[in-house]
């Protein structure tokens, strides 16, 4: 039986298990001094194990390539330290998640969603983009959790961005849509998120995903 080197079990001591997530689990640690977040896609036994391997694989490769995309377009996202097949290291930074902040300010708001603006623009659909995958640092608003991103530019994948938020946040969805009209295309967005909103229902990726 091979073992691990010393090195790699010395920081798998060292992992703090944080949170289970819809597709992977969370855990904390550090890196030569330095705070990261290692998200792991462990294996899902109630599927097929070749099928299973190439989603896990698939959306942690997405996952990498999204992050890296909106960081250099200016985006505030975390660094990625490394990427494995099913596991990436990213930066963990201080702050709080925006659901738990007592306090967002209009600015933060129109801020965010310039971000989501950008992200658009470098076409990027988040998936999953609430309260709960922006936090709040000293330096500003960040964008996490990449886990259902894909890489589109299809006016209803951007629609459900917009509505997950302004379902979330209420009467500040007005400071938030103001920063989002930065986007070049944002009347498209919204006369679309308008039909969304008529239908009276979507299928969001995240639910798609966890039934998959």
């Amino acid at each position: 039986m091979m073992m691990k080197p010393r090195a790699s079990r010395k920081r798998n001591e060292e992992q703090k298990f944080n949170r289970r997530g819809a597709e992977a689990k969370i855990y904390f640690s550090t890196l030569f001094g330095i705070p990261v977040v290692i998200k792991r896609r462990d294996p899902k036994r109630y599927r097929i194990e070749q099928l299973d391997n190439a989603l896990r694989s698939s959306r942690n490769r997405i996952e990498a390539r999204s992050l890296l995309a909106a960081a250099k377009s200016n985006v505030a996202v975390p660094r990625i330290f490394h990427a494995g097949k099913y596991e990436l290291i990213m930066e963990r930074k201080k702050g709080i998640l925006m659901k738990d902040a007592k306090e967002i300010t209009p600015s933060e708001y129109r801020q965010v969603g310039k971000m989501l603006a950008k992200l658009h623009a470098t076409g990027i659909t988040h998936g999953d983009f609430t309260p709960a995958n922006v936090m709040i640092t000293k330096e500003g608003p960040m964008i996490i959790d990449f886990g259902l991103a894909i890489f589109s530019k299809d006016n209803e994948e951007r629609a459900i961005d917009l509505l997950l938020m302004k379902r979330s946040i209420g009467k500040n969805y007005a400071h938030f849509v103001t920063g989002y009209k930065s986007l070049k295309e944002w009347k498209s967005v919204l006369k679309k998120l308008e039909e969304v909103e008529k239908r009276g229902r979507y299928h969001s990726r995240k639910a798609a995903k966890e039934e998959g």
